[in-house]
């Protein structure tokens, strides 16, 4: 959908009802920042920030300390260890209430030799077409251009977009009319540590009228996207073995074992052709949707020929069920393959393992779902070993030896979609009629919890970048539409009415 909000975009009351119109003059203003807002983002993506590194970490949050400062925000850097929680407070006169903002600032691990547009911290512009040049007289830009680098949507593209929301609504005189609250995570990608110490120690400044998670793609619709829950995490790595040690492919080939081929059997035992997780209770306990929930998805566009002429799929997991519906269902996938040889030398190695992970829903229990597949292993054969290599003589004695590595998980969180300050979102996000798409469950996983249970206060979350972003892999973008839009839809937010 190109150009979808611009000046048209409206917040509707209620459905069917007179709409009140977007605040006035943000998408003019826009328009004529857009060079100053494009370098922003651009400024911002340039500053290495894979999680973990922590000097990389500091030079991105004093950044985004001086980026908030400058918009009158009063900034607090929590420090580690690891990359600190940057929080930016904003009051202002006759506020209506109080919002908290959850971004995170951190990217995935990059390998350069992947990127084909351009490093990626070295960000581009580019049409469908090819590169676009540098041009520094440029003021206005392609709404299909779309600027290359890491974490340019995923997540300093809704960055840039709230502070610009900021920068639009002070200049036409329409706001911000709540007071603002954004929580600035450097560990999302690595498991929000710090985030979650500071939420601890910070209830009293994060638990407030309404908490927004910025994260997440928009659906592939075009729709502006609201959720009301994202998924958990779980995960088990797996080696299997067969000689204790490499041994040459030619002298041994016919007598050692090969762990790959053991391994790549036991991994088929797990789904079905058609994708179905085939481990026992593997699906057990699953909340099911809600007439509300299934309703929401049922009126959601269907994007399943979009998606597969977009990845090149000829046919997806399960095709009788819409990507939508399964995303309220835990996945399994294998990230990693590895074994114990060295890439091209001709030997059969003594050990195979797979990373495997499991993406939870709501009432799934991450060690419970860890210890289905370490039992599904067990009834595979395996002699299973946890925490540690097997013994000489436990390989002596047992013909098929796993050892099976669970890792820490996290549970999913999902809110009622009836929620009137969760509905006030929807609406504020309806323009030309058309409701935003509204999703139960969140395809990723974020600190959605923190605030829906931990705090219990209402929250939801929304999409800003689009679908198609290649967010954790190489070439990552931002189409610059998505960013035009999404400063016009937080300041709706920020206008919300009391």
């Amino acid at each position: 959908m190109r150009r979808a909000l611009g000046g048209a975009f409206v917040m509707a009351v209620a459905a069917g009802a007179t709409a009140a119109a977007q605040p006035a003059g943000v998408a003019a203003w826009r328009a004529a920042h857009e060079k100053a807002i494009v370098d922003e983002l651009a400024g911002l993506v340039a500053l290495p920030n894979v999680a973990g590194n922590d000097a990389d970490m500091q030079k991105n949050a004093a950044d985004l300390e001086r980026r908030f400062t400058a918009r009158k925000f009063k900034v607090e850097t929590v420090g580690g260890p690891g990359s600190p929680v940057v929080f930016a407070s904003l009051d202002v006169p006759d506020a209506r209430g109080t919002l908290t903002f959850y971004i995170h600032y951190d990217g995935q691990p990059v390998d350069p030799a992947e990127w084909t547009r351009c490093k990626p911290f070295a960000p581009c512009l580019w049409s469908a077409t090819g590169p676009v040049p540098d041009d520094p007289s440029r003021t206005r830009f392609d709404p299909e251009w779309r600027l290359y680098g890491r974490s340019a949507s995923d997540d300093k593209g809704p960055i840039v977009a709230l502070l610009n929301a900021v920068d639009a609504l002070r200049a036409t005189g329409t706001g911000p009319a709540w007071n603002l609250r954004v929580v600035l995570d450097g560990e999302e990608e690595a498991g929000s540590a710090n985030f979650r110490r500071f939420a601890a120690a910070r209830a009293s400044s994060l638990k407030t009228d309404l908490a927004i998670t910025l994260d997440g793609p928009r659906h592939p619709s075009g729709r502006p996207t609201v959720y009301f829950g994202v998924r958990g995490g779980a995960g088990v790595t797996i080696t299997v073995y067969g000689a204790k040690g490499d041994v040459h492919s030619g002298n041994y080939g016919n007598w050692a074992p090969d762990p790959s081929m053991r391994l790549a059997k036991l991994l088929a035992t797990m789904k079905d052709d058609d994708g179905r997780v085939l481990i026992k209770d593997f699906y057990a306990g699953v909340r099911p949707l809600t007439p509300t929930e299934t309703a929401a998805l049922a009126a959601a566009p269907s994007v399943e020929a979009r998606l597969a002429r977009d990845f090149a799929v000829a046919i997806p997991e399960r095709p009788g069920e819409r990507l939508e519906v399964k995303l309220n269902q835990p996945t399994l996938s294998i990230l990693e393959l590895s074994t114990s040889g060295i890439p091209g030398r001709s030997a059969i190695p003594g050990s195979a393992s797979a990373r495997l992970e499991v993406r939870m829903v709501k009432d799934l229990v991450p060690e419970t779902q860890n210890q289905r597949i370490i039992d599904h292993v067990k009834a595979q054969g395996y002699h299973v070993v946890t925490g540690r290599e097997p013994s000489d003589e436990e390989r002596r004695t047992h013909r098929l030896i796993a050892r099976v590595d669970p890792r820490r998980g996290s549970a999913a969180s999902r809110v009622s979609m009836d929620d009137p300050k969760a509905q006030a979102v929807v609406k504020a996000l309806t323009f030309n009629g058309v409701p935003p798409v509204q999703l139960p469950t969140l395809g990723g996983g974020l600190p959605f919890g923190t605030f829906s249970d931990q705090y219990a206060m209402p929250t939801v979350g929304v999409s800003i970048v689009n679908f198609d972003n290649n967010q954790h892999g190489p070439d990552e973008n931002l189409r610059l539409q998505n960013l035009w839009e999404g400063i016009e839809m937080l300041a709706a937010l920020m206008t919300l009415p009391k």
